[in-house]
């Protein structure tokens, strides 16, 4: 029987696996957001009506859409350890080299991705007509 215990070829790999995850990440993150926005669309009026600017508005949804993000990839990067912890827990040596560079694109670059997307994407309209009625349900 034969075992490899070098992970040097892994790196192509894993920084694809980092990748699909991101993108998964953001498209969930797309939905949730929408849903969001969404339920808050009275909310939104009430801002506008005040004389919120749009770039408030985008603002109130790019720190939506970043804080959500921050927080499930703190939660799941946690989470990930924590299960490869416990299946390693024989020998924890397995899991060194930390990919210290995947973890801060998941932690850090991911939620400014999702949040500069956020409030390029959403700015909501700034027409007065639409705050004239209510959208029919």
């Amino acid at each position: 029987m034969e075992a490899r215990r070098g992970q040097e070829g892994l790196s192509r790999l894993r920084s694809a696996a980092t990748a699909a995850g991101a993108l998964l990440a953001l498209g969930i993150l797309a939905m949730t957001v929408g849903l969001v926005r969404g339920e808050a669309a009275r909310d939104v009026r009430t801002l506008t009506a005040v004389g919120a600017s749009r770039r408030m508005r985008r603002a109130v949804t790019g720190v939506t859409a970043g804080a959500l993000t921050l927080l499930g990839a703190v939660l799941g990067t946690a989470g990930a350890y924590a299960g490869l912890s416990a299946g390693y827990a024989d020998d924890l040596g397995a899991l060194l080299p930390v990919p210290v560079l995947n973890l801060v694109a998941v932690t850090v670059g991911l939620p400014v991705v999702a949040a500069a997307a956020a409030w390029l994407l959403g700015g909501g309209s700034n027409q007065p007509s639409a705050l004239a009625r209510n959208p029919l349900e």
